[in-house]
């Protein structure tokens, strides 16, 4: 590299400030000397001025008689490119995770001094946690570049510091992480200090986006996202972060597509550099969003290494806790019409817990037709025409505990019988006839007899109350 002169600088009253890249305080020693463009400064003296290069920078200062010191602070504030990805100090970012062609900046901060900190350069970085505003990244309505050396006003005038007093109104943990690495040099205490940071940035700028304004969203409907929620997402225990991740899915993703598996229903990300390859948080981030979605969608058994508690069953699953055969149970679901969607492709059907819990509660209340007696005080080959007529659902082929023959809901026998048990008040008198005695009188039976009376043909005349069911019935 040539330079032109003994020094690039004639003087260097101004010092490095911590967390000051070589660019920064490039740009202000440019300033001091009486210049108004950083570009043409570094052309005349012999580095790259149209796209500068932070290291190339540093090397032209590390020729300025500063103290040991000074000029470790200013290296370790520089990203310096090594292998693709960017070291500033300690820490290490990728070249698409960090932004300096133009100029971000925090008012107020520069109110405080009139540097740059590096931390602005982070491309998802968008507050500062200090003062909680919005870091600027337009004056005028036009992006500033580093063309120009000056920290106190614009290219056209307007100033660039703001010396209002605030102070951030709320936490911003994920932007004070930022300050604490880059520009303190410090790393944070908890669960994020073991992990580096462009192993952070990502997993936390894309679960960011699974959020609007604390309301859960789906990523493709929001681009931007919340850096804070995502990082917010990173730092809590695995069980908080399985039963968000359940909300989620609960929230955002249809029954329908649940039912259709992990894959439709999760948001992609490539395994590209910055996602999800040799990443651990990525890979805990991925563990909780399975377990979370197992808990409220269809998690197949053969798509994932990892072992999860699920919440959906397969057939066969279902049927040993049910205790009845696979194929006298998927009839069984069918007629229910619980699945209506479903594909039914044997043991991979799969059974989430509210369709369980509909087929254990019914196949709870079933009973069996000789069971119906109790109840109807007629004989069961009476009953099963109403049945038949489809006034009371029938269910055949489903053993319960090794009986067979058809089915009943219990709850459904009762509510029938109390509703022809309603249909009259009256007290029998002479010239009625018991259910049984009409029936003989018209010579059919006692199943027409109450077919009739459902579908308003005929109308019980009086009720013994002190009969059993639909023996009270007069006609």
């Amino acid at each position: 590299m040539s330079i032109n002169r003994d020094l690039p600088f004639s003087q260097w009253r101004l010092r490095p400030k911590p967390g000051e890249p070589s660019y920064g305080y490039f740009a202000r020693l440019v300033a001091e000397e009486g210049h108004s463009s950083t570009k043409i400064y570094a052309t005349e003296i012999g580095i790259n001025g149209r796209s500068f290069v932070p290291e190339e920078m540093l090397h032209v200062l590390q020729r300025l008689p500063l103290d040991a010191s000074e000029h470790e602070c200013l290296r370790n504030a520089t990203p310096l490119l090594r292998d693709g990805i960017y070291h500033i100090g300690q820490e290490r970012v990728r070249a698409k995770q960090l932004s300096f062609r133009q100029r971000r900046f925090c008012p107020h901060c520069l109110a405080d001094g009139p540097y740059h900190r590096v931390q602005w350069d982070i491309a998802v970085a968008s507050h500062c946690p200090i003062h909680g505003t919005r870091l600027v990244d337009q004056i005028d309505g036009k992006k500033l570049g580093w063309w120009w050396p000056h920290f106190d006003v614009s290219p056209g005038g307007e100033t660039l510091i703001d010396r209002r007093l605030v102070k951030a109104e709320v936490s911003l943990p994920f932007h004070e992480m930022l300050r604490s690495r880059l520009e303190l040099g410090e790393r944070e205490e908890g669960p994020m200090a073991e992990f580096e940071l462009f192993d952070i940035i990502e997993p936390a700028r894309f679960f960011g986006r699974y959020t609007r304004a604390a309301k859960f969203v789906h990523p493709r409907d929001n681009p931007t996202g919340d850096i804070e929620a995502g990082f917010a997402l990173l730092t809590i225990p695995h069980s908080e972060r399985v039963s968000w991740f359940a909300a989620w899915y609960e929230t955002v993703i249809n029954p329908q597509t649940r039912r259709r598996g992990y894959a439709a229903s999760t948001p992609s990300v490539a395994k590209v550099n910055g996602g999800r390859a040799n990443n651990n948080l990525w890979e805990a981030m991925e563990q909780a969003q399975q377990e979370g979605f197992a808990q409220v969608g269809t998690l197949g058994r053969k798509r994932t290494r990892r072992q999860l508690d699920r919440s959906d069953r397969t057939l066969l699953e279902a049927s040993r806790e049910l205790k009845v055969p696979p194929k006298a149970l998927s009839k069984f679901i069918r007629k229910l019409g619980l699945l209506p969607d479903a594909k039914w492709n044997g043991d991979a059907l799969s059974i989430d817990p509210a369709t369980f819990q509909a087929l254990k509660a019914t196949s709870d209340d079933l009973i069996t037709l000789p069971q119906t007696v109790a109840i109807t005080g007629i004989p069961g080959h009476e009953f099963r025409p109403i049945a038949k007529a489809g006034f009371v659902q029938e269910f055949t082929e489903l053993p319960i505990d090794g009986v067979g023959g058809p089915k009943y809901r219990e709850s459904e026998v009762r509510t029938i019988v109390q509703r022809m048990r309603s249909m009259t008040n009256a007290v029998p008198c002479a010239g009625m006839r018991t259910l049984l005695g009409h029936a003989r009188a018209t010579a059919t039976h006692e199943g027409t007899v109450l077919v009739r009376s459902l579908s308003g043909e005929i109308t019980p005349s009086g009720i013994d109350l002190s009969r059993v069911g639909l023996r009270a019935l007069y006609f």
